[in-house]
């Protein structure tokens, strides 16, 4: 299921970007971790951070926004998954601009795993 931008809400507490009306198929957790993600067509890499995850998907914040629909392949450096480094293919189903102030990337992504 996918959330458009303009459905985004900021939770204050935890400074995550989320639905405003709840569409996950499991329950998100909070954890923190170096993420790494390549554009499935095009091969170009970047950084980010992980900031939440659930079973069937993850966000992450990155100076890199991927648009809507593109497929990439995340690395999680200290996946939440397994003690080693993961590997994941997934579509990007929203991503929206973040502040500065409250974040050091400017895009929160969302992604659900193929």
């Amino acid at each position: 299921m996918e959330a458009s931008p303009a459905e985004l809400m900021e939770d204050e507490k935890t400074s995550q970007y989320a639905p405003s009306k709840e569409l996950r198929e499991s329950p998100r957790f909070q954890f923190t971790s170096a993420v790494m993600f390549e554009n499935y067509l095009s091969g170009d890499y970047h950084a980010g951070r992980m900031t939440n995850y659930s079973r069937t998907g993850m966000c992450f914040e990155t100076s890199q926004s991927p648009s809507v629909g593109t497929e990439i392949f995340i690395g999680i450096d200290k996946s939440p998954y397994s003690s080693a480094y993961d590997v994941f293919r997934a579509k990007v189903v929203w991503h929206q601009e973040l502040s500065l102030e409250k974040s050091s990337y400017p895009y929160a992504v969302g992604v659900k795993y193929c």
